[in-house]
């Protein structure tokens, strides 16, 4: 993932705004766990709140403890590392790799950056195979749309799918359409933002965008004066379709946080893509 599914920290209670952040901080206690030190750079607030909305899925209780870790030496409340959070933070890596190679599909080659993480992400991957194949027919099925040069929809499709599955997979016995709904929709809505921000950087590159292909504006800029109101009305459309998913939905103790994520976040950054006035949107910290 990306890092755009996001709380939106000026509408949240405080006790909200300390639990996800015991989420991220738990996840990335236990992504060392499972796969060491550099591994932690891969960890994003997307994969926090998939951590705290399957906590409440799955019916698992959480225990928080206090650690500190070597940026933040101070001891603070994270959720302890269980076979929940360490299996998102094995997916967590898998879909770090998925991003790296489809980079090297559209010719922007980080070699390093993947000679970082490759036996962390082959661990993960042995691990969890079932996510790893989601991902691989993922990048496959994306690599085909980009080559035919397909429209929106179609090109947000793949991953989308794959979030949808990837879902219903950690859900098991307790998957529902209404959460494979919010999988698919969140696909999509993170694969928007990613080619909205990339926007002026896929085009200096010559790499696909899948709004440059469906709407041909030459710069962001251009495409936002052209297009903006297309750009509000699509994807508020998505947030709205996630929030009649989340309905259906019957959450737990981390009810809270999920809502502002929904409700708030989304949109929040949404805001933030469509109003920037630089190449790329600001970085949210919490």
């Amino acid at each position: 993932m990306f890092g755009y599914v996001t709380p939106d920290k000026p509408n949240m209670f405080m006790k909200d705004y300390v639990l996800f952040r015991a989420y991220y901080c738990g996840l990335c206690h236990a992504t060392k766990k499972e796969s060491g030190q550099i591994a932690r750079l891969t960890v994003n607030y997307d994969i926090a709140f998939i951590g705290l909305l399957f906590h409440d899925v799955l019916g698992e209780k959480a225990q928080v403890v206090k650690k500190g870790c070597i940026l933040n030496p101070k001891k603070r409340p994270i959720i302890a590392a269980n076979p929940l959070m360490k299996r998102i933070a094995r997916l967590n890596l898998i879909l770090a790799g998925l991003k790296l190679a489809d980079d090297k599909a559209d010719g922007d080659s980080k070699p390093l950056r993947r000679l970082a993480f490759s036996r962390q992400v082959k661990k993960a991957r042995k691990k969890e195979p079932v996510f790893a194949s989601l991902a691989d027919e993922c990048l496959a099925r994306q690599t085909e749309e980009e080559k035919c040069g397909t429209m929106l929809n179609g090109a947000a499709e793949p991953f989308a799918d794959m979030m949808k599955k990837v879902f219903a997979a950690l859900a098991g016995e307790k998957n529902t359409p209404a959460l494979e709904q919010i999988g698919y929709l969140l696909g999509k809505y993170v694969y928007f933002m990613d080619a909205l921000d990339d926007y002026d950087e896929d085009v200096k590159k010559h790499r696909f965008n899948a709004f440059k292909r469906t709407f041909g504006a030459d710069t962001f800029a251009q495409l936002r004066q052209e297009k903006g109101e297309d750009l509000a009305f699509i994807m508020e459309d998505l947030v709205k379709s996630v929030e009649d998913a989340y309905r259906e939905m019957d959450m737990g103790e981390n009810e809270g946080v999920v809502t502002n994520v929904l409700w708030y976040g989304l949109r929040s950054r949404i805001r933030t893509v469509l109003n920037k006035e630089d190449d790329k949107c600001s970085k949210i910290r919490l």
